[in-house]
C-alpha cells in the first residue's frame, strides 16, 4: 500500500464468490482510494466481465461524477482481499470508468492512515462492533 504520486493506492484481489471467479487471476490490482466515491467498488468493464458479473442479476442506479455528469451504472456482490482482511460490498461498472476505485463504503471496514511524510498508506481493519449492554 503506497502511493502513486500523491494518491492512494492498495493493492487488492476481488472475488466473486458465487461463480468462484477472481481478478485479477494471479496476483493483486491496484486500485485507488477515492473518500468522495460514496460507493464500495468501482471496476473497469473489462474487470467486471472477468468476473463473471455481468452473466448475474444486477442492480442499476445513477451515479454523480465530479463536474456533475450523470451515468447509469449496474453492479452486484462481491467480496474484496486487502492486506490479510476479506470484505464484502457492491461493486459496480459504468462506460468510461478504466481503474479500481475504492470508495466510502470499503473504506467503513477500516482505519485508513496515509501518510505523505513515509509515501504510504495502511488500512488496519476496525474492530468488530457489538451492539447492546
Amino acid at each position: 500500500m503506497s502511493l502513486l504520486g500523491l494518491t492512494p493506492v492498495v493493492w487488492i484481489r476481488v472475488r466473486n464468490p458465487l461463480l468462484g471467479r477472481a481478478y485479477p487471476g494471479e496476483g493483486e490490482a491496484m486500485a485507488v482510494i477515492d473518500t468522495g466515491y460514496e460507493g464500495f467498488l468501482a471496476l473497469p468493464r473489462d474487470a467486471f466481465e472477468s468476473l463473471g458479473l455481468g452473466e448475474l442479476r444486477l442492480e442499476e442506479r445513477l451515479l454523480l461524477l465530479p463536474g456533475g455528469r450523470a451515468v447509469k451504472a449496474r453492479g452486484v456482490y462481491v467480496s474484496v482481499d486487502v492486506g490479510g482482511a476479506t470484505v464484502y460490498g457492491f461493486a459496480e461498472t459504468f462506460e468510461g470508468l478504466d481503474e479500481l476505485i475504492l470508495g466510502q463504503e470499503f473504506l467503513a471496514n477500516f482505519k485508513l492512515v496515509v501518510d505523505y511524510c513515509s509515501a504510504s498508506v495502511t488500512l488496519i481493519p476496525c474492530k468488530p462492533r457489538h451492539h447492546g449492554l
